[in-house]
């Protein structure tokens, strides 16, 4: 007992009291506490939760066809499959077996080639001392091919040498072919160019005074550098018999003096019918009154443009730029079919290159 009367035991029987009372107090509010939490907690499964898993549900319960499909269908394929590979096993099983019986033929193969082989070595001594007999026939024929060889070479040198003589003298020939030709062209255009003259009046343009010299190939005219001749103009050659014109050939002026010229017999056309003192000449393209004009063009073969005008200008002769009535003379080219028209137009005589040269020479 305490000093005060009161029991302890009393006390601390109503410390205990109070104690549980505080305690019982706690768990009632705690218990309290969780069952708003859970009210709370249920009014939230049952407003919201619970609407969400019926939905869930629902589709849950809408994709059970979709899923029994898909599971028919992965069923179907695992079967397939299945199917394929027994098919696939057969074929390894097929190719395997394959694989052995080519193996065993290829060893069969083998064996053959190694079985021919061990023949083949066998028999490779003769087959070494015939391949060497064979050798020793080889060099004997080469030896006889170089020898042949060198015969046909020899021979070979000396045709050639015999071919070059040959050609030597071929050249030799052509060379003298090509001068007779050339002469015989001159003769044609000469020819060709008289036939065009004895066609229209001839007018005499100087005379022979002394036909002597003819025989050696020289004649000399009355017609000098007082009357503008140059040297290298040509002149045909003409007597007249029975009212006409008779061509006998012709010459080229090669020495001018002041009233005379010598000029060298370049064709006589009749051996019976020499140039003698009093026959005439004629050339179209020279006049000892007057300078001749020209007017030139197209293209040319033989000559260009410029040279062709200086033939014309040392010939004694004049260039004109234009081509009108006063013009003698159109040389005309290729191209030139229009001017020719307008030199027929104008009463203008047209020559062609050849003819213009058959009369006027280049200056030597």
């Amino acid at each position: 007992m305490s000093s005060s009367g009161s029991p302890t035991w009393l006390i601390a029987l109503m410390v205990v009291l109070a104690i549980a009372a505080a305690v019982t107090f706690a768990l009632f509010v705690d218990r309290h506490a969780k069952a708003a939490a859970l009210t709370n907690q249920y009014i939230a499964l049952k407003e919201i939760e619970l609407p969400q898993l019926r939905v869930r549900k629902q589709q849950v319960v809408d994709q059970i066809p979709k899923l029994d499909e898909a599971i028919r269908d992965r069923r179907d394929k695992a079967l397939a499959l299945e199917e394929n590979e027994k098919s696939w096993f057969a074929t390894l099983d097929t190719i395997v077996q394959d694989n052995k019986t080519r193996l065993g033929e290829i060893g069969d193969a083998n064996r053959k080639e190694v079985k021919t082989y061990a023949d083949k070595m066998r028999e490779a001594p003769e087959r070494r001392a015939e391949v060497g007999r064979e050798e020793e026939r080889a060099t004997a024929q080469e030896h006889d091919f170089d020898e042949n060889r060198r015969k046909l070479r020899d021979e070979i040198e000396q045709v050639a040498q015999a071919l070059e003589q040959e050609k030597k003298k071929g050249r030799s020939e052509l060379v003298k072919l090509d001068a007779r030709i050339v002469e015989l062209e001159d003769r044609v255009r000469f020819l060709t160019n008289q036939l065009d003259v004895e066609s229209r009046e001839m007018r005499a343009d100087g005379t022979i005074l002394a036909a002597d010299s003819a025989s050696s190939g020289f004649v000399v005219i009355d017609r000098g550098a007082k009357h503008n001749l140059r040297k290298n103009t040509r002149f045909t050659v003409y007597t007249q018999r029975g009212g006409k014109h008779v061509i006998k050939g012709l010459v080229e002026v090669v020495k001018v003096e002041e009233r005379l010229a010598t000029c060298r017999v370049l064709l006589e056309k009749d051996r019976n019918d020499p140039f003698i003192d009093g026959d005439k000449l004629h050339n179209p393209v020279w006049d000892p009154d007057r300078i001749k004009s020209f007017a030139i063009r197209g293209d040319f073969r033989r000559f260009s443009r410029a040279e062709l005008e200086r033939f014309i200008v040392d010939g004694g002769g004049r260039v004109d730029s234009d081509l009108k009535t006063g013009t003698d003379y159109l040389v005309a080219g290729g191209t030139s079919e229009k001017w020719t028209e307008i030199a027929v137009k104008l009463g203008v005589s047209i020559l062609s290159e050849d003819q213009l040269l058959d009369f006027i020479r280049p200056q030597e």
